[in-house]
């Protein structure tokens, strides 16, 4: 089996569990929180020799998975699900940037902490980013919380990702562990979600308002 046959296999598996679980009932969605938790916190005791920015990953893990049971606890009247919106958002961002950076990518965003980033294909998932809030938001009205996701979730998804690729760097290993073929550890695949999903629960609660 090629890589790109297992990078997709995996993205279709782990896409699949997520959405089911951000539509089951809270206690469905807090398992799966708590799973994700033990696994990541078990890559970071294995990269602990990054040191701070072990600590740091760490701190952004905390936050994202709380942030992510605060959407998922939201009750959204205008049919805009918050939660929806940041998983779709990073998913659309991360496939947009790697097909764009793999067909396009020329010059390379951050040699030193993740050679295969370009800015064409960082760009694209900005885009792609921006594509997906507007298009799940803007249709039940104009939400502040959504314009300052759109504006600001593409950039803030992938300084999660690079955080995690300069741990990665520090600690001296390609990826954060094995455990999804095609992707690495738990942490390559969620590093992006973690940051994004507290800048979404932060306009939330700056603007005061769902709608």
């Amino acid at each position: 089996m090629t890589d790109l046959a297992r990078r997709t296999l995996t993205a279709i598996a782990y896409g699949a569990v997520v959405l089911v679980a951000a539509f089951a009932p809270a206690p469905a969605f807090a398992l799966l929180l708590l799973a994700t938790a033990v696994l990541a916190i078990a890559e970071l005791v294995a990269l602990r020799r990054a040191g701070l920015i072990a600590a740091l990953q760490a701190l952004v893990l905390v936050l994202g998975l709380l942030s992510l049971w605060f959407l998922r606890s939201l009750s959204d009247p205008d049919s805009s699900v918050p939660l929806l919106v940041t998983i779709l958002a990073v998913w659309a961002a991360d496939v947009a940037a790697y097909a764009v950076g793999s067909a396009f990518g020329r010059r390379k965003i951050a040699p030193h902490v993740s050679p295969g980033k370009t800015w064409e294909g960082t760009g694209a998932g900005f885009v792609a980013a921006v594509a997906v809030v507007l298009a799940l938001t803007v249709p039940s009205g104009i939400h502040p919380w959504a314009v300052l996701t759109a504006l600001f979730i593409g950039p803030v998804a992938f300084a999660g990702d690079l955080l995690e690729s300069w741990l990665k760097r520090r600690a001296g290993v390609k990826d954060s562990g094995t455990l999804l073929p095609g992707h690495g550890g738990v942490l390559d695949r969620i590093d992006s979600l973690l940051a994004a999903a507290p800048l979404v629960a932060a306009a939330i609660v700056l603007t005061g308002r769902m709608g």
